[in-house]
Formats: C-alpha cells, sequence, structure tokens
C-alpha cells in the first residue's frame, strides 16, 4: 500500500468536544480559510471591473476569476462532507460518547437548515433595506439603476448581492441528511490504523473483534477501493457521469433553468455552476472517503506541487487555446460588462465549446481539488493552528459582500459607466489605465477580506463573551 507524508489521523478531530482548540482537523479550517479569501477575491474582482466598464481587460484576473467558481463550492462540499464523516466517527465513539445521528441531524439543523431559512427568507432582505436607507451614498446603488438627479433607483434583484450561500447550505443539508439515513452511525471499530501519536496524551482503545457491532445492509453496500487502480476507475467513471451531466445540462440551450439542475437555479447573484448539482454531490462524497482512502485520493509529498502547478498550468492553457478558438466562450468568461451578474453559459447546442467546456470543467475540478487538498492534508505549515482565523471563516462567507460594496464605491473610478448616462458606452468616460483598475481590484480585495475578518472575529468575540 502507497504511503503518504502525513497519514490523517481521527484523533486530530473530536467534533463532539469542538469547543477544545486540540480537538480541530486545521489543515480543513485552513483550507475553508483559505476558499472564503479567494471567494471574497473574487467577488471584489468581479465588482470592481463591472464599475470600470468599458476599462477592464485584464486578461489574468479574467481568468483567475473563472477558474475559482469552477473549483471553490466544490471544495466547500468536500470539507461538508469530511466533517461530517470525521464528526460522525470520532475515536470517542469507543467510550459511546461521540454524536449520535439524532445529536448529528439537530446541530446540523442548528447549524445549516435554520440559518439558511431565515437568512434566505428575510435576512438578507432586512440587510439589503437598512444598508440602502441608511447609506444611500454606498449602499442605494447596490443592485440598483443610477438617474439624473444623483441617486439610484433599487431594481429587484438589488439585496442579490446579500444572499449569501443560503441555496448551497440548504442542499449541504438535505446531503447530511442524505448521509445520516444511507450509513447510519456505528460504534466500534474504524477502518484504517492511527498513524500519528494522540493529541494532548489521548490513547483510543479499539475493541476487539467480537466486541464489534454487526454490519448492516446498507454498510455492506459500501463502495471499497482497496487499490491506486481502484480509485482510478471510480475517479474516471465519476469524471465522466460529471462531464456528461455537464454537457446535458449546457446543450439544452437553458442552462440558467434547466429542470436537470434540480432548483439550483434559484441563485441570482451567483450563477450555479452548469456542472451542479452532481459537482456538489461527488465532491461531498469523496469528502466521506478521505479518511478511509487517503492512501489512494492523495497525492505523495514529492509530487504534490509539482502535480498541482501541472494541473494548473494544463488548464489554464487549454482555457485560453479554447477562449481564443471560440469566440462564445471568449463572451462566457470574460468580466468586461456593465452588470456583475454574469451567465453561467451562453449558446449551448451540440457545438464545440460545448464540448470543450463540459470536459475541461470536468477536467480542472478534479486535477485541481486532487491536488489542493493533497497539499493542505500533508504540508507541515498547512497542518499548523492558523489560530481563530481560521476557526472563524463562517461568517465572512455570509457578509462579505458589505465591504465589498462599500470599497467598490470608495474606490470608484470616474471612467465607471452607468445606465443614466448618454452615448455609447465605450464613449461614456474617458478610458482609464489598466494598471489603475488592477490596483483598484487589488485595494477592493484587501479591505474587503481584512474588514470582513474582522467582523467575523468581533462577532465570534462576541458570542464567547455572551456564553461566558
Amino acid at each position: 500500500m502507497p504511503s503518504i507524508g502525513y497519514p490523517l489521523d481521527l484523533d486530530d478531530f473530536d467534533d463532539a468536544n469542538s469547543s477544545t482548540d486540540d480537538y480541530r482537523t486545521h489543515f480543513m479550517d485552513n483550507l475553508r480559510t483559505t476558499l472564503t479569501i479567494l471567494l471574497i477575491v473574487q467577488h471584489s474582482i468581479i465588482e470592481t471591473a463591472a464599475s470600470s466598464y468599458p476599462s477592464f481587460h485584464s486578461l489574468s484576473l479574467t481568468v483567475f476569476v473563472f477558474m475559482t467558481k469552477t473549483i471553490i463550492v466544490g471544495l466547500f462540499f468536500f470539507i461538508s462532507g469530511y466533517a461530517a464523516s470525521i464528526s460522525r466517527t470520532t475515536s470517542s465513539t469507543y467510550y459511546a460518547t461521540g454524536r449520535s445521528d439524532p445529536e448529528f441531524v439537530w446541530r446540523r439543523t442548528l447549524r445549516l437548515l435554520f440559518p439558511g431559512i431565515l437568512y434566505g427568507a428575510l435576512g438578507h432582505v432586512i440587510l439589503w433595506m437598512v444598508l440602502t436607507k441608511s447609506w444611500p451614498s454606498f449602499f442605494g446603488g447596490a443592485g440598483s439603476v443610477s438617474t439624473d438627479d444623483g441617486f439610484s433607483s433599487p431594481t429587484v434583484w438589488g439585496f442579490a448581492r446579500f444572499e449569501g450561500p443560503v441555496v448551497h447550505i440548504i442542499f449541504l443539508y438535505a446531503l447530511d441528511m442524505a448521509y445520516v439515513f444511507l450509513q447510519p452511525a456505528k460504534k466500534g471499530h474504524i477502518a484504517g490504523g492511527i498513524s500519528t501519536p494522540p493529541v494532548s496524551g489521548r490513547v483510543s482503545p479499539r475493541p476487539s473483534g467480537d466486541e464489534r457491532p454487526a454490519r448492516s445492509r446498507r454498510q455492506k453496500l459500501r463502495l471499497k477501493v482497496k487499490s491506486k487502480k481502484d480509485w482510478y476507475m471510480f475517479a474516471g467513471a465519476a469524471l465522466g457521469l460529471l462531464a456528461i451531466w455537464t454537457f446535458a445540462v449546457t446543450a439544452s440551450g437553458r442552462s440558467e433553468k434547466s429542470p436537470l439542475r434540480l432548483g439550483f437555479n434559484v441563485a441570482s447573484y451567483d450563477a450555479i455552476v452548469p456542472a451542479a448539482p452532481f459537482q456538489y454531490i461527488f465532491a461531498y462524497m469523496a469528502g466521506i472517503q478521505l479518511y478511509r482512502w487517503q492512501n489512494y485520493m492523495l497525492i505523495s509529498p514529492p509530487y504534490t506541487f509539482p502535480a498541482f502547478f501541472g494541473a494548473l498550468f494544463a488548464s489554464v492553457s487549454f482555457l485560453l487555446l479554447g477562449m481564443k478558438t471560440s469566440p462564445t466562450l471568449q463572451e462566457i468568461v470574460q468580466l468586461n460588462t456593465p452588470w456583475p451578474v454574469h451567465p453561467s453559459f451562453i449558446d449551448g447546442g451540440f457545438n464545440f465549446h460545448t464540448f470543450f467546456f463540459a470536459v475541461w470543467n470536468a477536467l480542472t475540478f478534479f486535477g485541481l481539488s486532487a491536488t489542493i487538498v493533497s497539499i493542505y492534508a500533508q504540508w507541515e505549515w498547512t497542518r499548523r493552528d492558523w489560530g481563530p482565523v481560521a476557526r472563524h471563516s463562517y461568517i465572512p462567507i455570509w457578509f462579505h459582500m458589505i465591504p465589498v460594496v462599500f470599497f467598490v464605491k470608495l474606490l470608484a473610478a470616474d471612467g465607471g459607466w452607468s445606465p443614466s448616462r448618454t452615448g455609447p458606452p465605450g464613449s461614456a468616460a474617458p478610458a482609464l489605465a489598466q494598471e489603475s483598475v488592477v490596483w483598484r481590484c487589488f485595494l477592493v480585495a484587501t479591505g474587503s477580506v481584512i474588514c470582513s475578518w474582522f467582523a467575523g472575529l468581533t462577532v465570534a468575540g462576541a458570542g464567547w463573551v455572551m456564553g461566558c
């Protein structure tokens, strides 16, 4: 069996005692933190590009945004699958103190379903109304049309920027419930040996063979991967199905409203990728199996960084080649538009750019995700405790658009285009220097990341004080 540099250890995680820092899976905290930062940067670039229209022509930032759209959400589902799996099979279950299925369901209901429904139904609408009424100079134009009097008239999608990840949270909750139903929690032996020293001197006694519970019928139906060959065959089949699904959705010509997306067209700001929801389901399933299949899923340390840069180079190169070959694909990727809301796909059908996108999306998601997870799971620096910054990345995901909109307005340039101006868009205002536009993207992203984490740490600190 192949070996990896830092084998994953269940003793590094105990969700039943998540308030203790010693019981956190640090590399997953750090990966989630990195993805959150990338998400904030992505939205900052999109908003800055729209406010700079028609002067945004940065190819590198355009490709960066399209690449992050392809992998970020899927990796969030991967992290959630891993966390769900470990929280239900921690070593504390040897003492019959691990989280039972009812406890897991209740905890996920409190953390996912209730906040998602409340914020989706009322929260983001109230937030939008408060911001637009209290600070109209900054948030009056957040999704609104400028008028001749210098103010803004809100439109239907004016509060879309503040809707948060509601649709993804609710779908994640559905996946958690399906996981509980298909694989009921069991107490006893966990496959795979503990290969690193236990944290804080804890010792987890393993039950003997006679004490191990009999496997249920649903547990016997678990997919088994016993070699690299099995993993490659399974991954290849999943990639093939994902590419076929993506092609079916995009070729339908109705990628924004296709019934094949199972309701994943309700988000109006962040267009759901055509690969949803299968891409998210596969990522969640892979996260569940990470501990059990770590020797096959993770790339060995000497090859992780070369594999990552190789996958990144191949993905970017083929994307640029596709953009050069297909003007339609170039239009899908571009950010130089007056609106920050972009369709996930256009002109779908049985054509080159539809087939290219389906194959490219599946290979890029798998290649980059596999190498990124391998790096974070095994690199010594990403396995360290990054402190409170990494433990409180949940709140910035919900509210980071507030500082993004604020800094875009604060750093607004006279070259921006608005519907109230007359004449063709190209002659709306003097062109901006491209260096100025890129610097605005950098400043908006930096300020938004700092303010988002400050808000997250403030809320977490207030919760800690109230809990004392």
